[in-house]
């Protein structure tokens, strides 16, 4: 009994020795092969390698490799490349046998499959279960995700609805990386074979970047214009969203004395709102509310400020953002607040100084004043410069004009109508060109009936303003470039003509048309000439056409006043 043991053990021994042999030799032949760069003589050693041990999944699925390479590179012969494909189905299915959890074989047999469709259209075969196959097994690597999912979108007028899904979900996941260039493939792939907007829509990721980038590529490529705004607006108001985010992560900042990182959450969010062009203007989409936006927008000046302030800066380093604040604001218990914050800091003084030694402090304390309708304190501080001497240096013209302007204001608040008069001509005086002023003056003949004078002061401030056509000669705007023109203008709402030259090309241009900032025309040039009603501010107004998806002719511009 223990002699057939001993015969039965060393048989086993025999048997498990001479397996390892072949197993060995079956390896070591496979590494063999592995770097060869010659197809035929691969498959020649991996046949080998079979002989000695034909269960190693890796060797038919490198001479499934081989076959398909050869397959490739023999397209000329119908013949012979089906049937090197048809031999590298074969193995890959064999590997798939002996290891079903291989996605590598399970992906190569995919695109075997689906080169074997190119050739042999008659043939049943599905490639799309196996890439199926291939998504489900991965799990992580999404570079083999990202290929899947591209081949079966380049198929989609083929796949079934629950191919499509499947397909869709493969995307999804791809675009939540944000991997710009990869969504920007897909993108194509999408244009070429599919050109359905839901679809594209189902595969991006809700961001505002991608949202910008996809509004881009549906311009560059001709395609629809309500779309593109949709998606633009769609863009806006996630970038609001984010704004309102930094705006509140800088009030905590602030509020537990972290100043620094307070201010760079409200630069940030300044910076974001300063790219919003209001595209649902366009549309008729309502997303973001106009009041929530100017709140934000004078919140965020405000705070700037006050970060400032905390920093220990000087007023005129952070006073522009207080301007712009107070250009926003109307209420008078928001503006006495900020004064009184200002007051407490010793940035302002408690009554209006007889001193003009610092002109820009006292020009911001007496817009202050104004905004809280205290026209009679700065009556009183206007008399004491009728009666006084002030030397204006050279760099501070431009603020004791604001407080001649802001004097004159306040006595026609009153009805003081002469008095106003003799500051605004003070001004004139220091500014002759100065179109605020000479808007105030002709409000002011206005209201005395002088008619003579009126018309005078309309003909200098036409000279200022900016000739109602401008001719501009072989101006291209480039793909992708955008033509900037500043008009100087009296406040009142226009009528903008541009007129283009005649595309005879088959794709219309695509312009978009900007006016300080806000989007206002958008659209496939149909005719020579676009006329657009716009509100006018008094001053520099600029008007900004961007070519989008080819290059354009402007030959010229024109404004009438309605």
């Amino acid at each position: 009994m223990n002699i057939v043991k001993r015969v039965v053990l060393i048989f086993s021994l025999v048997v498990v020795a001479g397996v390892d042999i072949l197993i060995y030799w079956n390896s070591h032949l496979y590494y063999q092969a592995k770097d060869i760069e010659d197809n035929e003589k691969k498959i020649e050693i991996l046949e080998r390698a079979n002989q000695f041990y034909p269960l190693n999944d890796i060797v038919f699925y490198e001479l499934g490799k081989a076959y398909f390479d050869l397959g490739n590179q023999n397209l000329n012969d119908k013949a012979m490349s089906d049937n090197y494909l048809r031999e590298s189905i074969q193995n890959f299915n064999r590997s798939i046998r002996i290891n079903p959890a291989s996605y590598f074989s399970h992906y190569r047999l995919a695109q075997s499959l689906l080169f074997m469709s190119y050739l042999s259209p008659s043939l049943d075969v599905n490639p799309y279960e196996e890439y199926k196959k291939v998504a489900t097994l991965l799990g992580h690597n999404h570079q083999i995700f990202y290929e899947v999912g591209k081949i079966l979108l380049s198929r989609w007028s083929e796949l079934s609805e629950e191919d499509r899904d499947f397909t869709l979900e493969i995307l999804r996941k791809i675009g939540r990386r944000k991997d710009r260039d990869k969504i920007r493939t897909i993108m194509d792939i999408w244009e070429l074979n599919v050109k359905e907007y839901g679809v594209m829509e189902k595969i991006l990721p809700e961001d505002a970047r991608i949202y910008r980038m996809y509004a881009e590529f549906l311009g560059e490529k001709s395609l629809s214009v309500d779309e593109r705004q949709r998606i633009l607006v769609r863009a806006e108001f996630l970038e609001f969203e984010k704004a309102n985010g930094e705006y509140n992560s800088g009030e905590n900042e602030f509020l537990y004395f972290r100043v620094k990182e307070a201010l760079e959450h409200f630069k940030s969010c300044l910076n974001i709102l300063e790219k919003i062009k209001f595209y649902q203007n366009l549309t008729q989409q309502n997303l973001i509310n106009h009041s929530e936006f100017n709140r934000l927008q004078k919140s965020v000046f405000m705070n700037l400020g006050k970060c400032y302030l905390e920093e220990g800066r000087e007023l005129k380093e952070f006073q522009s953002f207080l301007l712009k604040y107070l250009a926003l604001e109307d209420k008078v218990s928001a503006v006495g607040e900020l004064e009184s914050y200002l007051r407490d800091r010793g940035l302002v003084s408690e009554k209006l100084n007889a001193s003009f030694d610092n002109l820009d402090r006292l020009s911001f304390q007496l817009l202050l004043y104004f905004k809280q309708n205290r026209y009679r304190d700065i009556v009183r501080m206007g008399r004491l410069l009728q009666q006084g001497f002030v030397v204006v240096p050279e760099e501070k013209r431009e603020d004791y004009v604001k407080i001649l302007q802001l004097v004159g204001d306040s006595y026609q608040k009153i009805d003081y109508i002469y008095d106003a008069g003799e500051f605004y001509q003070k001004a004139l005086e220091i500014e002759p060109e100065n179109i605020d002023t000479l808007l105030r003056i002709c409000q002011n003949y206005e209201r005395l009936n002088e008619d003579g004078k009126v018309r005078e002061i309309k003909k200098r401030i036409d000279k200022l303003m900016s000739p109602a056509e401008i001719v501009l000669k072989n101006l291209t705007i480039n793909k992708g470039r955008s033509f900037s023109r500043t008009l100087i203008l009296d406040g009142r709402k226009i009528i903008l003509d541009l007129h283009f030259k005649n595309s005879r090309e088959e794709i219309s241009p695509l312009i978009t048309i900007f006016f300080n900032g806000r989007v206002v025309w958008e659209n496939y040039l149909k005719e020579e000439i676009i006329s657009i009603p716009l509100e006018s501010k008094v001053g520099e107004n600029v008007i900004q056409v961007v070519a989008i998806n080819r290059a354009v002719d402007l030959i010229s511009l024109r404004w009438k006043t309605t």
